[in-house]
Formats: structure tokens, C-alpha cells, sequence
């Protein structure tokens, strides 16, 4: 099951209040910059459902780095 949720880092450690994961579950992490919380729209919500199904199907090897931060920059550009 897949779970989309809010979180603070607090003393350098992310906390996510009223979620509780076992120990060693895999996350992933996407930071903003702090100019307020990010609300994704619903077709990026589907867009992303979409790739975490394509990803759990997928038994092959893991998408380059570079592929994924290229993904990443499409919905919210890096500042370089």
C-alpha cells in the first residue's frame, strides 16, 4: 500500500506525525523549500499512483539516477 503524507524534520530527523511505519520501512523523501507546504494536483497525484504501480511491477533493474531526478525536475525545477 502506497501512503502520501506530511512531515516535519525535527533536530535533523523527519518526523510525520500520527503516521506510524515499522522500523525500516523505505520512504521517499521530495523537500520543498519552505515557502509553504506543496499541494499537488489531482493529475499529478494519478501521475505519481500511476508510476509507483509501473515501479512495484517492475522486477528489473532500478531507473538511473539521472532518470529520476530528470522526472523530478519536470515537477518542480532545481535551483542550480
Amino acid at each position: 500500500m502506497t501512503r502520501i503524507f506530511s512531515a516535519r524534520v525535527q533536530g535533523g530527523v523527519i518526523v510525520a506525525e500520527g503516521l506510524d511505519l515499522p522500523d525500516g520501512t523505505a520512504v521517499t523523501v521530495a523537500a520543498n523549500d519552505g515557502d509553504g507546504e506543496y499541494e499537488p494536483s489531482s493529475d499529478e497525484l494519478a501521475e505519481l499512483d500511476a508510476a509507483i504501480a509501473e515501479a512495484d511491477a517492475d522486477e528489473g533493474e532500478p531507473a538511473p539516477f539521472e532518470d529520476v531526478l530528470a522526472d523530478l525536475d519536470r515537477v518542480q525545477p532545481r535551483s542550480r
